[in-house]
């Protein structure tokens, strides 16, 4: 577990208001603590596993411990926010900046394809842009041409509405008079498969703290969630495709 040693500051965006951190490692991590809830604390692990073994870039992350001594020193921006505890980290991207509308086309289609496919699996619609502005949570890394997935705090949203889904997806476009293409149904469906045999590893590394506070209220099933997301693996996720879409 990571020991946080420094608050620098909070993010420039984010409503559970995360930190820019420093830890024993010397690397620099935005964490996640109680704002975030313990169910949205849950979906960042969870979600982060999952992303990385379907084959998504996803920023190094971890758990790490913020000292309640820390927080009562931090006198800066959004103090208030701050509290002790087992907190979320990820890792702070070097020369990355969020993507812009103006950048989409720069993101290789398939890539494109695979993060709208994940989001439509694990019913994510927190992840949004436009001309008029969004909130994509993708970091763009323009040198290595390479494109960064991260937070997931929103994800298993019991309110997912799929019309507004596809409406506001970054990437929706991608789908537009695409020809069904059953192997890259099945090479899904296997990407899927593979991500959920890191589900349980994932959900038993949960710090102790997180998976006690929710055993006693619930706020998050794994059940239900690992159930859903295994019937879709295998075939059902295609009932949610908009009818003016076919893959």
């Amino acid at each position: 577990m990571l020991q946080i040693e420094q608050v620098i500051r909070p993010a420039e965006q984010g409503i559970t208001t995360p930190f820019l951190c420093k830890a024993h490692d010397n690397n620099y991590y935005f964490i996640k603590g109680y704002r975030a809830n313990i169910d949205g604390l849950i979906k960042e692990w969870l979600g982060a596993h999952l992303a990385r073994a379907f084959g998504l870039e996803v920023p190094d992350f971890d758990v790490a411990y913020l000292d309640k001594q820390l927080v009562a020193n931090y006198n800066g921006d959004a103090a208030s926010e701050l509290k002790a505890g087992i907190v979320f980290a990820s890792k702070k991207v070097d020369a990355a900046s969020e993507l812009r509308f103006e950048t989409i086309t720069l993101v290789d289609k398939q890539t494109r394809l695979n993060l709208l496919v994940f989001d439509l699996w694990v019913e994510n619609e927190d992840r949004t842009l436009s001309v008029n502005g969004g909130n994509p949570n993708l970091l763009w890394k323009t040198d290595k041409s390479k494109l960064y997935v991260f937070d997931h705090n929103l994800i298993f949203d019991p309110r997912f509405d799929k019309l507004k889904f596809w409406q506001t997806h970054v990437f929706s476009s991608v789908l537009c008079n695409k020809q069904a293409d059953w192997l890259e149904k099945m090479e899904f469906e296997r990407r899927m498969k593979n991500a959920l045999d890191s589900w349980q590893s994932a959900w038993d590394s949960l710090p102790e703290e997180w998976r006690i506070k929710n055993e006693g209220h619930l706020y998050f099933n794994p059940e239900r969630h690992q159930e859903r997301l295994n019937n879709e693996a295998n075939g059902d996720i295609w009932l949610k495709l908009n009818g003016k879409t076919s893959l």
